[in-house]
């Protein structure tokens, strides 16, 4: 009986350790650097705390939740502390002792947390990526700019169907686009008129290179750009195709053809259009007058958007990622 009883107390005095956390030492601290004790306890712990300062100036002393560090659960000021505290909730704590004076100020203390006979919830560590980016410097980067380029700015007149039969007018004309390197997108604006100087003017109008340039400038979507512009003033309808080169001498033959549905337009009287899955190459613009009485002339401009490389200095900071330890409760 008297060896039970002793495995007994021993089992008791073994929990108890386990289930306090403790700390007895001395340390320094200065003005610039504050003493930090981490612990954990679970609701209703007890925390007990005993300090003794030596040196000139003020000691603060404060605990709080580790994730709320700017809402003290206890806070005084002095030289010597002996305190006895209630953990409000079951969480990670963090003691932090400050001093004012200018010297080092020692202080010995004595801290340790009662957690009646359970166990002290436990304290784990998760690595955690900390980005901090450097002093900025020039450096020389290499980016995408977009120009625009106007290809061509011209006027044509179609004779009408009959004529084209008859006379031996032409009522179809083919314009040819060599689109240079790096195009991303191209466009095209026409106007129809049977009255000729109503086309001049009209082309004198045409500022589509300038306008997409602004978009550019002020980096604004170019499809957002073109659905907010107005085509110019139009006055009878015309037909234009986009055509490859095969299709393009078919449509000079008056034989069947395949254009490109996505880049042309029929019984329009004016218009901009963007194209953008055939940027590589020559391509050409079939224009077609569909009446059979009345020749008409047709105003047209073309404008490609390429990209270009370019280097630029800029003021770059580069980024520092250092790991660091935090601590967590394990559930």
């Amino acid at each position: 009986m008297k060896y039970l009883v002793c495995f007994f107390t021993l089992l008791f005095c073994i929990t108890t350790i386990n289930a306090q956390q403790k700390q007895d030492t001395t340390f320094t601290v200065s003005k610039t650097e504050d003493y930090k004790l981490l612990f954990s306890a679970n609701k209703n712990d007890h925390i007990h705390l005993s300090l003794k300062a030596k040196g000139k100036g003020d000691i603060v002393y404060t605990i709080s939740k580790y994730k709320d560090v700017n809402t003290a659960i206890f806070k005084t000021l002095g030289k010597k502390a002996n305190y006895w505290l209630e953990a409000p909730d079951t969480d990670l704590y963090q003691l932090i002792i400050k001093t004012s004076n200018s010297k080092d100020s020692k202080i010995s203390l004595n801290f340790k947390v009662d957690s009646f006979n359970k166990q002290a919830p436990i304290i784990a560590y998760k690595e955690v990526a900390d980005t901090t980016y450097a002093t900025p410097i020039k450096t020389d980067t290499e980016v995408t700019k977009l120009k625009t380029i106007s290809l061509q700015q011209d006027n044509f007149y179609l004779n009408s169907r009959s004529n084209d039969l008859l006379k031996g007018g032409k009522s179809r004309v083919l314009v040819p686009i060599a689109l240079p390197k790096n195009t991303v997108s191209w466009y095209y604006v026409f106007s129809a008129s049977r009255e000729e100087q109503d086309i001049k003017n009209t082309i004198k109008s045409f500022g589509l290179a300038s306008t997409l340039s602004n978009y550019i400038d002020t980096e604004n979507s170019f499809s957002g750009a073109v659905e907010n512009l107005s085509p110019p003033p139009g006055a009878n309808i015309c037909d234009i195709y986009l055509l490859n080169e095969e299709n393009a001498l078919l449509f000079k033959q008056k034989e069947n053809y395949v254009p490109y549905l996505f880049g042309s337009r029929e019984n329009y009287k004016s218009g901009i259009v963007n194209v953008t899955d055939t940027t590589k190459g020559t391509f050409y613009l079939g224009l077609n007058n569909p009446d059979n009485i009345y020749g008409i002339h047709i105003g047209i401009e073309v404008i490609c958007i390429v990209e270009q490389q370019q280097t630029i200095q800029q003021m770059l900071s580069k980024p520092i990622i250092t790991l660091k330890k935090v601590p967590y409760l394990v559930d």
